[in-house]
């Protein structure tokens, strides 16, 4: 019997190689906007070549949300472990503000996570 794809658990670090327990006693994610870089750390179960992972990085301004980020994932072969995808920055820096992340499996919304960057050092 096949197993479904499943988002077992996302997070977000300025180290690529970090994990999950190492970042759980901290669910509140800041960020500094010139000297890192923002991973968005996804570990998934059961994918196959057919499925699909969306993710959409916003910034909320207003109460709105604006997406200034896509990121599409098919995977290559079938299997579990983790997807490492990163922000974008501008200009070598990323806008101080509040964002959000949001992954998509298959075309269905999955898990979320809100984080901010400030302008401070």
């Amino acid at each position: 019997m096949q197993k479904r794809p499943d988002i077992e658990n996302i997070y977000l670090s300025s180290d690529r190689d970090s994990s999950f327990d190492k970042l759980k006693q901290n669910n509140n994610y800041y960020f500094d906007s010139r000297n890192l870089d923002i991973y968005l750390i996804i570990e998934v179960k059961h994918l196959t070549t057919e499925d699909e992972i969306k993710v959409e990085w916003e910034k909320i301004e207003n109460s709105s949300y604006k997406i200034i980020q896509k990121n599409i994932v098919n995977p290559e072969q079938k299997g579990s472990g983790k997807i490492i995808i990163s922000l974008v920055k501008k200009n070598d820096m990323y806008p101080p503000g509040n964002y959000n992340v949001r992954i998509y499996l298959n075309g269905s919304s999955k898990i979320s996570k809100k984080f901010y960057i400030s302008d401070k050092i």
